[in-house]
């Protein structure tokens, strides 16, 4: 393996555990917020669409969202978090 190689393992594995970290404290955040729509993710999940925490790469407005996706590639967003915080002026 070449240094660059290791490194992307190393960081997508990191990725990775990160991303799950990171759903699982978004679900609980959505079943605190709206228990109703927690429901129909889980309902979602339960019929075969899977889960989807994707890295928005826009350097005006960087983003974290979640969605469901079925086996059409169909995406539902669900939450989005910005990657960067405001700045009031």
């Amino acid at each position: 393996m070449t240094n660059t190689t290791e490194r992307i393992d190393r960081v997508a594995r990191a990725f990775n555990a990160a991303a799950a970290d990171l759903a699982e404290a978004m679900l609980a955040e959505l079943q605190a917020a709206d228990p109703v729509l927690a429901a129909k993710v889980a309902q979602a999940l339960e019929q075969g669409e899977r889960m989807l925490v994707a890295w928005e790469i826009n350097p005006a407005a960087p983003a974290i969202w979640w969605s469901t996706i079925d086996d059409y590639q169909h995406l539902k967003r669900i939450m989005t978090l910005p990657g960067a915080v405001p700045v009031k002026h």
